[in-house]
């Protein structure tokens, strides 16, 4: 423990990548103002970075505060992002509070503290937020780092919270992006996965998402991959596919919300495509990029979706032949459309739904990774876990998403590799 207790601090994130990017530029930001940080608590000061994305994810926020509230009382927490911007009042009553803020001002939290007084600052007109700069260097992973370039959404789906949390789109500065995306590459990183809110909405001045994304492969040293995080369909433009085809250091691999297989409910949801739309971006990239890999989000049980819907979607899954599907249960949000709709399914529907489809998306996955047998890829190891048979074991992302196990004799960690897939999790990698 720390000599000087009062200085220390740690931080405990809940929810997205952008919250985890976020939670490190506080990181940076308090160790540069002389506070001390430990990987847990017990510390002086608590940060909890909050979500607010499903009514499961606010009780998991609440959850934690009153567990940290009782088990660290003497502890000065302070609270932020997406659940106390929506729910400030819901967390006055923790005595242990020391600070509230929402979705903005991260960098002020320093200087609060060092006040040595109780502050609660958020903002509730969160459209009219411009950009908060906040920079990092370095990220928890000493391999892959996230790098944000955009915050906020105007597509006010009607089941979504965030716009009202995170406010309007606005995008970072591209120089800014691109200086930081230097420092990250000279710090060794050998992946930088793209994040935000809506990252497909990118506009800095007229330089769109694609044309960041090609400076980005212009920075030195080129030493790392680009990994694009989660995309609109509308948001693929021609300059987008062209690079994926082109150039190697773009990952093969894009994440494309569907979030439903019936046009009913898609219009009910408020997207902005239909699923001829959809099934024909899918058709074109495949046959242009063979080695491209597709995931997904998909939302089962939205108000008034019959069990028709529901087989739509699932027989558009298994058509669309995605490698990945991240499978989530319709959760009410307060404020939006969809929570005052009538046909409001049961949890109890919505869970079996949710494990008959996560099941289709198990097979998907494994005939996924199958078909990579005896096919070369490239992994980037993260992670040592325990040894098999006299052998170091090491696991990691490939190019394409598929994770993977090394066997070694050698230490491979934060090394890129390439080897033949087995078709069944592991990369044969010629150990010395």
């Amino acid at each position: 423990m720390p000599s000087d207790f009062k200085s220390t601090f740690s931080i405990i994130t809940f929810g997205c990548k952008v919250n985890a990017y976020e939670s490190e530029a506080i990181r940076e930001e308090m160790e540069k103002a002389g506070f001390v940080f430990v990987k847990e608590p017990p510390s002086f000061y608590i940060i909890i970075n909050t979500c607010a994305v499903t009514l499961t994810a606010e009780k998991k926020d609440l959850e934690k505060i009153r567990s940290l509230s009782r088990l660290f009382p003497e502890a000065k927490l302070v609270i932020l992002g997406c659940f106390s911007q929506l729910h400030p009042e819901k967390l006055l009553p923790f005595t242990s509070a020391e600070l509230i803020l929402g979705t903005k001002d991260r960098k002020k939290i320093p200087e609060l503290l060092k006040l040595n007084q109780k502050y609660e600052g958020v903002d509730k007109n969160s459209r009219l937020f411009s950009y908060e700069e906040t920079p990092i260097s370095a990220f928890r992973s000493d391999y892959r780092a996230f790098l944000k370039i955009q915050d906020g959404c105007d597509n006010f789906c009607s089941y979504c919270i965030i716009p009202l949390t995170r406010g309007i789109s606005r995008s970072r500065k591209g120089e800014d992006i691109l200086k930081e995306a230097a420092r990250l590459a000279n710090n060794g990183y050998k992946e930088i996965g793209l994040t935000g809110i809506d990252v497909g909405s990118y506009d800095d001045q007229g330089l769109k998402l694609s044309d960041l994304v090609e400076k980005l492969l212009q920075v030195t040293p080129s030493s790392f991959r680009l990994r694009i995080g989660s995309l609109e369909m509308s948001q693929v433009d021609e300059k987008l596919i062209e690079i994926l085809k082109n150039n190697k250091r773009l990952v093969p691999h894009l994440h494309l919300p569907l979030q439903s297989g019936s046009e009913r409910i898609l219009e009910l949801m408020g997207r902005k495509y239909d699923l001829k739309e959809f099934n024909d971006l899918l058709s074109r990239l495949k046959r242009e990029i063979p080695d491209l890999a597709l995931s997904t989000d998909v939302i089962v049980g939205f108000p008034s979706e019959c069990e028709d819907d529901f087989l739509k979607t699932v027989e558009f899954i298994k058509k669309a032949g995605f490698m990945r599907l991240h499978v989530f249960p319709y959760s009410p949000r307060p404020f939006t459309k969809a929570s005052k709709m009538a046909g409001q399914l049961s949890m109890s529907l919505k869970k079996e739904r949710v494990r008959r489809l996560s099941k289709i998306g198990e097979e998907l996955a494994a005939s996924y990774l199958s078909s990579y047998r005896g096919k070369t890829l490239s992994v980037l190891l993260e992670e040592e876990l325990k040894g098999e048979d006299g052998y170091r074991l090491f696991r990691g992302y490939s190019e394409n998403y598929l994770d993977l196990k090394v066997k070694s004799k050698e230490n491979l960690l934060g090394q890129i590799v390439s080897g033949t897939c087995d078709g069944k999790g592991y990369l044969n990698y010629p150990s010395k």
